[in-house]
């Protein structure tokens, strides 16, 4: 070997080893990200329902109660299941914990996923995006299965762009277990694995029979045990019958919005020039994406079909589920795409966009006005004592799970007669309303005309008044009138 040649080895390998230090600073920024505030939120709504699944006594329980209760497949449940049943603990931190590893996680497979297209660095620009995006870290401590969703979604990328590399029985093996991983985890993942299986008939037309072969296995896997839960999950319309309601535009723009700065940012300028640098890489590189090499073309199809065909199938009115957090499965393709814009100029664009994000992080995660759930831990804990042997009315009425959970009372059986009466109300957050506010209550119309406030608690948004009567007054488990799909305004939690 000469001595040029040696240079050039010593060079490559430097190179080597710093890429893989990059790659594991992005992974402990992730970790650090997220774990500082896995624990610092009240459990949410719907993370309830996921605790009500996953503490189910036996897999059959838990199936059923999937059934019965969630519009998901079962594998985020049987994962945190599996670790609640070793750990011994339901508490906040241990319900996300699946969530906070996948997210973690997901940096190294974004990476391995990303290189096997355009290789290594924008491979690196894209594991920084994925540690430091907005969505992934509120998703990493949320305990629901969007979170798993990019972990697996990123998986079966790598394992495709390890196939095309070098086809072999093996990497379709591995190819079809993280497909049916992503359908497993989630029912949109399904059109992640088409936009794959279209690219590989694409660019692979001599693997027509191995493609049709794992295909088969891939459906094999999904459909024979997950087409009764599918169908059952799907008969209870009004579970997910929200999504539909809301106009199909503000849904799209609900996804730009949110893949780039995640679900709640508290300033419009920091939000808008998030989007204009996340979006806008995004957009620029689809751009120029035929001026590129046949895989980065492949990852960008694999985008466009995985997001393309929910839209057709809203506008068709065949299935409208389409909402930001159900099309995760795309962020890895989004990231890719967006690498590639923010590493132009010098990579400037992608040094001020991570800076965007870690601001919002921050900000959002550390401030309860922009935090995804209401402080109901701190609110219970003050309403506690002077509620003690009262009723509840909890406001509004879709929480009343959470606000059972933390003040460890049950739902109200029957009517009640009672001259005091607490009422606490969440608050709220508008459409174009960044941060947490009080809720407007009008007692006259829910309650007793006999009820009037005598003291009030202002905690974190909560308005937790206390209303009194000069007579006793009967008070039902809920009040007000329910409309379609929704829980009454308000219901009651018994004293």
């Amino acid at each position: 070997m000469t001595r040029a040649e040696r240079h050039e080895e010593v060079v490559a390998s430097a190179g080597g080893r710093s890429v893989w230090l990059w790659l594991l600073a992005c992974t402990v920024l992730a970790a650090v990200l997220r774990g500082v505030y896995v624990g610092g939120q009240s459990l949410g709504y719907e993370e309830l329902f996921t605790r009500g699944v996953v503490t189910s006594p036996s897999l059959g329980r838990l199936w059923h109660a999937l059934e019965h209760t969630e519009s998901t497949p079962p594998l985020f449940y049987l994962l945190t299941w599996g670790w609640l049943k070793l750990a011994g603990s339901t508490s906040a931190v241990a319900l996300r914990l699946v969530s906070l590893l996948a997210g973690v996680l997901c940096v190294p497979a974004v990476f391995l996923a990303v290189r096997s297209f355009l290789g290594s660095r924008l491979a690196a620009a894209a594991a920084l995006l994925c540690a430091v995006s907005p969505v992934l870290v509120g998703y990493s401590i949320y305990a629901r299965s969007y979170s798993l969703l990019v972990l697996v979604a990123a998986l079966s990328t790598w394992a495709l762009g390890a196939l095309l590399a070098q086809p072999s029985r093996a990497r379709w093996g591995w190819w079809c277990l993280a497909a049916a991983a992503c359908v497993w985890t989630h029912y949109f993942g399904a059109f992640l694995v088409v936009g794959e299986v279209g690219v590989l008939a694409w660019a692979a037309p001599g693997s027509r029979r191995a493609l049709v072969i794992s295909c088969g296995l891939i459906a094999a896997a999904t459909l024979a045990p997950l087409w009764h839960l599918f169908q059952a999950q799907n008969s209870a319309g009004e579970r997910t019958a929200f999504i539909a309601a809301r106009p199909l535009g503000g849904r799209l723009e609900d996804v730009v919005r949110q893949f780039s700065m995640g679900t709640n940012v508290p300033s419009a300028a920091l939000e808008g020039a998030g989007i204009a640098l996340f979006a806008g890489a995004c957009l620029y590189s689809l751009a120029n994406l035929l001026g590129r090499d046949r895989r980065a073309r492949a990852i960008g199809a694999i985008g466009a079909i995985a997001v393309g065909l929910p839209i057709l199938l809203a506008l068709s009115g065949v299935d409208d589920h389409l909402l930001a957090r159900n099309l995760l499965a795309v962020w890895v393709c989004a990231g890719a795409l967006a690498a590639i814009g923010l590493t132009r100029l010098h990579g400037a664009p992608l040094l001020l966009y991570v800076c965007l994000s870690l601001v919002t992080v921050i900000a959002v995660q550390s401030d309860w006005r922009y935090q995804a759930s209401a402080d109901w831990h701190g609110a219970a804990a003050r309403l506690a004592a002077p509620a003690a042997g009262e009723p509840i009315a909890v406001i509004p009425g879709l929480e009343l799970g959470v606000a059972g959970f933390y003040l460890r009372r049950r739902p109200l059986a029957g009517p009640l007669s009672t001259r005091d009466l607490w009422v606490a109300a969440e608050p709220v957050r508008g459409t174009r309303q960044r941060a947490l506010g009080p809720r407007p209550v009008g007692f006259a119309q829910l309650f007793a005309p006999t009820f009037t406030p005598v003291r009030e608690i202002d905690y974190r948004g909560f308005r937790l008044t206390e209303l009194r009567s000069a007579a006793p007054a009967t008070v039902g488990p809920s009040a007000g009138s329910a409309t379609a799909g929704n829980s009454p305004p308000a219901r009651l939690l018994a004293p």
